[in-house]
């Protein structure tokens, strides 16, 4: 069986040299915060090429303190990509207790935030709610970069500030430059499953802004940078330092695991099937470097043909997933949404997309089996037909 992804294998690399720094720190009692988070804040800054690293709990959790941080007392206005995962939309509402307004916006052909679409939406609220704040969550999703410099530039004209999420693309590039590195502040899951994964929930805030910085670090110890003294309402969002050890020894391997995913994406250029669609296959104009944390594919015109396509790459050998089968304006957490704004990209391809096993341990012959599987696929709707027109 062709693995979706293999958490194992990524752990026997680095358990070697985790298992003696996670005895010491039980040695040393060091259980909450401590020189281990410390010292993997320090070394994903200067990886990421960031002045200030600031772990956190989770994916959601960073997204939450960094909105947060940025320090909104009136309405907010959001904008982010309609097919992102809920944890973008759901982070920033709950720091902002609700005092906001969300605007999702359809994606490109490259299934990023489509920028003139965001253009259009900034050029009529910024007028109509000229007293609101502004604030821009560009996803980088499956590992691609968003257009960023065309965002930032946006974002200096109308008065927005910039958030990343880069929970999908620890090492992607955009224009030569590490995405995370372009916003105000920009936010990072490291879920188990993300190309920099914890061994639990963990999550990362990078910023090249000290108020930020500082703010950030004063939320996730409950509001405090002196023990008992609260000055203002933050949560217990600390990085667990066994978490921290873990992602500390993987960040050592993530540039090579990276350039493997890189490598294994290239096989799937040879996806040959006229029901299947190869949608990033070719990075837009401005993607320096993917680093492919997801491979999307668009199956069929339906559910039906999805489902028929995954359960036969399930008995031939491979596993699938799906990313995300229901968009965010269609859940009933954000449904009062939907009512008002429809994405039809982002609606059409929640039905269609099918993920396909990408991560640094496949091997030669996985590849070229995952091709062949979905190169000798054919729907049932397409079996009908051939056998109608051969009658």
């Amino acid at each position: 069986m062709v693995q979706f992804n293999n958490l194992t294998a990524q752990w026997h690399e680095i358990k070697d040299a985790a298992l003696p720094r996670i005895n010491k720190m039980f040695e040393s009692s060091a259980f909450v915060n401590g020189p281990e988070v410390q010292t993997f804040e320090e070394n994903f800054a200067k990886w990421n090429g960031n002045k200030h690293c600031i772990g956190v709990s989770s994916g959601l959790d960073a997204l939450r303190v960094a909105t947060q941080a940025l320090g909104y007392t009136e309405h907010v206005h959001i904008y982010t990509q309609a097919n992102t995962y809920i944890a973008t939309v759901l982070g920033p509402d709950q720091a902002l207790n609700g005092n906001c307004t969300v605007h999702l916006i359809d994606h490109d052909e490259y299934f990023q935030l489509d920028t003139e679409k965001l253009l259009n939406k900034l050029t009529t609220n910024t007028v109509d709610f000229c007293d609101d704040h502004h604030l821009i969550i560009p996803v980088h999703l499956y590992g691609h970069p968003c257009d960023m410099e065309k965002i930032m530039q946006y974002a200096r004209s109308f008065g927005c500030d910039v958030l990343e999420d880069c929970s999908q693309a620890h090492g992607a590039k955009c224009n030569g430059k590490q995405v995370g590195t372009f916003g105000d502040i920009s936010a990072f899951s490291c879920y188990p499953g993300k190309n920099l994964g914890a061994a639990g929930q963990a999550g990362v805030i990078t910023t090249d802004d000290d108020l930020l910085a500082d703010r950030c670090r004063e939320i996730k110890e409950v509001g405090s940078k002196v023990k008992y003294v609260h000055n203002v309402k933050g949560g217990n969002y600390r990085l667990d330092p066994i978490q921290a050890i873990v992602l500390d020894e993987k960040l050592k391997h993530l540039n090579k695991w990276n350039a493997y995913r890189r490598k294994f994406a290239q096989y799937y250029e040879n996806i040959n099937n006229s029901e299947i669609e190869v949608p990033i296959s070719k990075p837009a104009p401005w993607c320096t470097e993917q680093v492919f944390h997801i491979f999307p594919i668009l199956v069929g015109d339906s559910q039906v043909e999805r489902q028929e396509l995954m359960d036969y790459m399930q008995e031939q050998g491979s596993q699938v997933g799906i990313h995300y089968p229901i968009c965010i304006e269609e859940t009933g957490a954000y449904g009062d949404i939907g009512t008002k704004q429809h994405n039809p990209r982002t609606r059409q391809n929640a039905d269609r997309l099918v993920s396909l096993p990408i991560h640094p341990f496949m091997s030669h012959e996985q590849c070229l089996k995952v091709v062949s599987i979905l190169n000798s696929w054919k729907s049932e709707k397409v079996e009908v037909a051939m056998a109608t027109a051969e009658a």
